[in-house]
């Protein structure tokens, strides 16, 4: 095993998954921000080699060698390093653009009042009320925890543009189609990229645009179809006609959320038996240019989410929280960004032993009381869901983990934190479990939201599960 002289070691022997691959996720965070370098791994673990060449492949990191030797594992992995600001190419000025005359504000219809309203109740009566609005622009004020990230959810989804006059109680909201958005101003950002080169239409037969460019997937699997589709992108010219094929109707949902995503104009989609698609090509410049956004001025936040992974915690069985925080904190590793909901029973794992002190006291019924009682709180109370015969399974399984050196929940939970992964709790079912601020461990990354934050995540994740 050759040992670069400017290689980090990194001793993983008697450490089980995923623990290695936290451990060496880690050090290359770090490393990374220090221009880059080797990193040599130690590991015993049987998962270790197959585990660490998928990290590899998806964080983009190059595995020199890996190896085996009297069951020790040897890993030499390359980390890139990031780029500084300062080595970074310069971004040219912008061409001037010709001055647009001001157009006027939206008329502005009477304020939405949700104040005392729970969760879902709130985005319920934003999205009927932009129903019967259709264009225009209106205020909506609410006292519920989770308004100010539902509605930023909300809006992204609904294409409309939220300016908080107060934050987490009182919103602008102007939807899409008012004069504002129709006026070329919001899409001068694309001036500063070069356009791409004109299309070339080819006229059919009976006068219509032909297809340029017909491509067919059924050959291949869904995950090849992907890796095709997106080294396609780059080459399509604007306004480009492209026709995509493939057998079956599984890969309709893939596919139309790879157009989305690359902005762009589907023209037909057909998926009752095979899957046909025929769109208008959007170059990537302007693709890119066209969903940049500024969330501070008040402009619709388009988040780019196909490395996203969404987990929806709902049950408490001790099983099923370690297979949710194993995927959790395997997902980031491998650089995904990952966002926890945690619902109904769940939201046990984010009690703490203690009250919080930084958080008031809310008052619940007697009922409520009676619930919490009952429920097991925090990371180390969680019962089996099976063989759990009154904590004797759960000490047995403890101690087998022990043996293993296997992370239990407390240890995953601190690991998931401190990779950045979103703890969302559900002000809903907060309410009515009973379950307040104050019964919560004082975790740096838990946030408060609903339905709408959940669905707008999980819509736009490559992974979703449910536990």
């Amino acid at each position: 095993m050759m040992h670069p002289q400017n290689a980090q070691h990194l001793d993983c022997r008697g450490q089980q998954c995923p623990q290695p691959i936290l451990t060496t996720a880690k050090a290359a965070r770090t490393l990374k921000g220090r221009g880059g370098g080797l990193i040599e791994i130690e590991a015993d673990d049987d998962a270790f080699p197959l585990d660490i060449k998928s990290w590899c492949r998806s964080s983009g990191s190059e595995l020199v060698e890996v190896k085996s030797t009297q069951g020790v594992h040897h890993a030499v992995i390359r980390v890139p390093g990031t780029r500084s600001s300062a080595s970074a190419p310069p971004v040219p000025a912008p061409p001037p653009t010709a001055a647009v005359s001001p157009t006027p504000k939206p008329s502005r219809a009477p304020a939405l009042d949700c104040r005392g309203m729970q969760c879902p109740e709130p985005i319920l009566q934003v999205s009927r009320r932009a129903r019967e609005l259709g264009v225009g622009s209106f205020e909506v004020l609410a006292d519920d925890p989770a308004f100010e990230l539902d509605l930023r959810a909300w809006g992204r989804r609904a294409g409309c543009t939220v300016e908080w006059l107060e934050p987490g109680k009182r919103a602008l909201l102007t939807l899409k189609g008012t004069a504002t958005e129709k006026a070329p101003a919001p899409v001068a950002t694309a001036a500063a990229v070069p356009p791409a080169r004109p299309p070339v239409p080819t006229p059919a037969a009976n006068g219509e645009e032909a297809v340029s460019l017909d491509i067919g997937l059924s050959h291949l699997d869904d995950a090849q179809r992907l890796a095709r589709l997106h080294a396609l992108g780059g080459s399509l010219a604007e306004g480009e006609r492209v026709r995509i094929r493939c057998q079956g109707s599984s890969f309709a949902t893939p596919l139309l959320r790879w157009a989305a995503e690359a902005g762009h104009d589907v023209l037909s989609f057909d998926a009752r038996v095979d899957t046909i698609m025929e769109l208008r090509a959007k170059a990537p410049s302007t693709a890119i240019a066209s969903s940049a956004t500024t969330a501070s001025s008040g402009a619709l936040e388009v988040i780019r989410t196909e490395n996203r992974c969404t987990l929806l915690v709902l049950h408490n069985d001790k099983e099923a929280l370690l297979a949710a925080l194993l995927v959790a904190n395997g997902a980031a590793a491998q650089g995904m960004e990952v966002v926890l909901f945690f619902t109904f029973w769940g939201l046990n794992l984010l009690r703490g032993d203690e009250p919080n002190a930084a958080e008031p006291e809310e008052h619940v019924s007697w009922m409520q009381k009676m619930m919490k009682w009952m429920m097991p709180k925090g990371p180390r109370r969680q019962k089996l869901g099976q063989m759990d015969m009154a904590g004797m399974g759960r000490g047995m399984l403890k101690s087998i983990m022990d043996s293993y050196k296997i992370m239990d929940i407390p240890e995953l939970m601190d690991a998931a934190e401190e990779q950045g992964t979103r703890f969302i709790a559900c002000t809903m079912s907060m309410q009515v479990m009973g379950i307040t601020k104050r019964d919560l461990a004082p975790r740096k990354n838990v946030e408060y939201g609903g339905v709408a934050a959940f669905v707008e995540s999980a819509a736009s994740s490559s992974l979703s599960l449910m536990f």
